[in-house]
């Protein structure tokens, strides 16, 4: 093999921190970017929440910096900065650099001071401060517990030993948000015998030392009492007793300050207890499990839920897979009493934890707008922007800047202040710039799809992110961005952007058609079908064809497990 050395050349585009912030900001929904805002004002002293909205304007003479673009193709259809580059006046921080390299000031040398400036001429003259100012009208939002809290409440009411408590609190901790302990018995019971065995270890020892503690104070004043009263004698004697005694072992400890290991079998038993637990069924470990607790909490039960208690607990498979006569010949019973049985076991529920073990209430807030105005004929866009707060640099920064000219500051100091204006300067642009890339995508998918704002979802056409980017001049990166985790409220409801991007399929009238249409026939047909007799695959893909849809049998599979809809077999009622 031989070893050679050669010259290459290549053209490598790098983001910059701004440009990968400014990507940042493009995915970021509302909701998350008045957060990101918020932070920033707390981190950076040059930004301050303005009471109104002015326009975003920087002075001329302010320090501006040409910074390289994102993507050249993509920043030149955005125009995301100046033409002219951005090569403004550095006058500002200028002074600050070419004065701080030569001298130091002794009064100026915290990077940090513009803080105190700040606080001590942000507030007139005028204005006395009031230290013991206390805003009492706030509002206290309400203290809500959580799905795991209340669960913890009711177990501490149930008559356990204090071992049994720890076991009930640890199979709680481990349900998921449907109410289900997915996690191994054995191993949660392996994780508090450890926790129980390092605990009786530290009582232990604690209580050892504090019985030598006491021993050896009493024998401390025995001495002294000896020593007191004999001569030196009785002195050696006393400290040789003393000294035996510390030696010798200690008393076994009491059984009421360590915790007795847990077996397995006690662990069943108080995750039964727990399963009883209102709602009933929580911290089942199987959908089966689940519906027969739930049967055995009943009261009184009648005939029809013991029934559908005995075919859970013996023909759980066949009733899962639908096999109805396996279960009327094993129980011998009519198809009109496992009929009411069914009726039964569908009034439980499958997921007692409801979805979520905490106190979270999950909405969706819009980042779009869009309304059709029939007067006009036209959609009318609006981006959804009144929870972002809005920015302007602080005035201190204009005070500093005027007075670091006669007075001198360190290099330290300059070049925390030129970052964070620097830092506050590109925020401003780059918000203010996203709004108007984002609208400028909104318009195009509005525009491509404006059958469906007129009409509604039946009107929804097939679109990519090639289109968008045609119809706007932007890059599908820049769209990619924009349409993830973003949403819009509409006549119609409130959908995710991606909503409106699908594939095509022709029909017979020679036009493509969306497949959120073909999907959307298919959820319709399975809703209309006879229950006792659900389409087969087969059959679905004959009526989209009778429809004008030319589907093959596999692609409306796809479709419907995409949709998850269960195949026909398991479709079927009695």
């Amino acid at each position: 093999m031989k070893l050679s050395l050669s010259l290459q050349t290549s053209m490598l585009q790098t983001l910059t921190p701004q440009q990968i912030q400014y990507l940042k900001l493009l995915q970021l929904p509302v909701l998350q970017l008045e957060q990101h805002i918020r932070q920033e004002i707390e981190e950076n002293p040059m930004l301050e929440e303005l009471e109104d909205s002015p326009e975003v304007s920087i002075e001329s003479d302010d320090y501006e910096e040409d910074i390289p673009s994102i993507d050249r193709a993509v920043m030149e259809r955005e125009n995301f900065y100046d033409e002219s580059g951005g090569n403004g006046d550095s006058e500002g921080y200028d002074d600050y650099s070419a004065t701080s390299t030569d001298s130091f000031d002794e009064n100026h040398h915290d990077p940090f001071e513009f803080y105190e400036l700040a606080w001590n001429e942000s507030a007139p003259s005028d204005t006395p401060r009031n230290e013991d100012y206390d805003d009492s009208d706030y509002f206290q939002p309400k203290d809500v517990p959580s799905f795991i809290d209340e669960l913890l409440t009711q177990l501490r009411f149930l008559d356990l030993t204090k071992e049994e408590l720890i076991v009930g609190e640890y199979l709680i901790g481990n349900i998921d948000a449907d109410g289900y302990l997915r996690r191994e018995l054995v191993e949660i019971v392996q994780e508090v015998n450890d926790v129980i065995g390092e605990y009786n270890l530290k009582t232990r020892k604690a209580l050892m030392q504090k019985e030598r503690a006491a021993l050896v104070s009493a024998l401390d004043q025995a001495t002294a009492t000896l020593q007191a009263e004999h001569d030196n004698p009785a002195r050696n004697y006393a400290l040789d007793d003393q000294d035996a005694l510390v030696k010798a072992k200690p008393k076994e400890l009491p059984h009421a300050v360590y915790y007795d290991f847990i077996t397995y079998e006690q662990a069943e038993k108080i995750l039964k207890e727990v399963q009883k637990l209102d709602p009933p069924g929580i911290g089942s470990r199987t959908v089966k499990e689940c519906l027969i607790a739930q049967l055995k909490a009943v009261m009184n039960p009648s005939a029809v839920q013991k029934l559908a208690l005995k075919v859970l607990e013996n023909n759980y498979e066949a009733f899962a897979m639908k096999h109805y006569p396996v279960i009327t010949k094993s129980l011998g019973i009519s198809d009109e009493e496992l009929k009411e049985v069914i009726d039964v076991i569908r009034r439980l529920n499958p997921k007692p934890g409801g979805g979520s073990a905490a106190a979270v209430t999950n909405s969706v807030i819009p980042d779009f707008m869009v309304d059709y105005d029939e007067e006009k004929d036209d959609i009318i866009i609006n981006i959804n922007d009144s929870r972002i707060p809005a920015l302007g640099v602080n005035v201190m920064y204009e005070k500093l800047k005027k007075e670091a000219r006669y007075k001198k500051f360190n290099k330290e100091t300059s070049q925390w202040l030129r970052k964070k204006y620097d830092d506050a300067k590109f925020l401003l642009q780059a918000i203010k710039q996203r709004k108007v890339t984002m609208l400028k995508v909104m318009t195009g998918i509005a525009g491509l799809q404006k059958e469906f704002f007129m009409h509604g979802e039946n009107a929804i056409k097939p679109l990519i992110y090639k289109d968008v980017a045609e119809d706007t001049g932007l890059d599908v990166s820049t769209i990619c961005r924009i349409v993830n985790g973003k949403f819009v409220q509409t006549g119609y409801g409130t959908f995710e952007l991606r909503y409106f991007f699908s594939e095509s399929l022709p029909s017979d009238d020679g036009e493509e058609v969306s497949t959120r249409i073909v999907k959307q026939r298919i959820r319709e047909m399975v809703d209309k079908e006879p229950k006792g007799k659900p389409y087969s695959d087969e059959k679905l893909t004959k009526e989209l064809k009778k429809a004008g849809l030319n589907v093959a049998r596999r692609t409306v599979a796809k479709y419907r497990e995409q949709m998850r809809i269960p195949v026909a077999r398991l479709r079927k009622e009695l």
